[in-house]
């Protein structure tokens, strides 16, 4: 079988296009696709350490430094040092910060991702990746 026809290969390159795409869009609301995804995964986190959150974003800590950095000063995350131990931060979304602007670029950018798919098909699609995602959670 030829790599490119397997499932993970479609994936990867899904994971890696999508971003590229998204760059520009994003970059009109003054947000980078590497933002977007910290300021993703805080939505509904009461607190997260940035040392956790760089394990969830699969990169260095001192590499998400200089994101979160620009996200307290465009004011989307708050960071709070630990009363424990001063070298840990947790980060929580802003309450106050407004990401209508960057969910309709996902969601323009889904629509023209999905054009000429049957919603019953997106559906399928989202269900089969969920249990995908649990099988490989069972092994972490």
């Amino acid at each position: 079988m030829n790599y490119d026809e397997l499932l993970l290969s479609k994936i990867s390159k899904l994971s890696r296009l999508a971003p590229k795409v998204m760059e520009k869009p994003l970059s009109s609301i003054d947000i980078s696709i590497q933002e977007f995804r910290i300021v993703g995964l805080l939505i509904g986190e009461e607190g997260i350490s940035q040392k956790d959150l760089a394990k969830k974003l699969s990169v260095k800590p001192s590499t998400l430094s200089v994101a979160i950095r620009k996200l307290e000063g465009k004011g989307y995350i708050d960071r709070e040092v630990s009363m424990a131990d001063k070298r840990v931060n947790y980060l929580t979304l802003n309450d106050d910060v407004d990401l209508t602007e960057a969910i309709n670029v996902v969601r323009d950018f889904e629509g023209e991702l999905t054009i000429g798919i049957t919603k019953k098909d997106v559906e399928t699609t989202k269900k089969v990746l969920n249990k995908m995602l649990k099988n490989l959670e069972l092994n972490f």
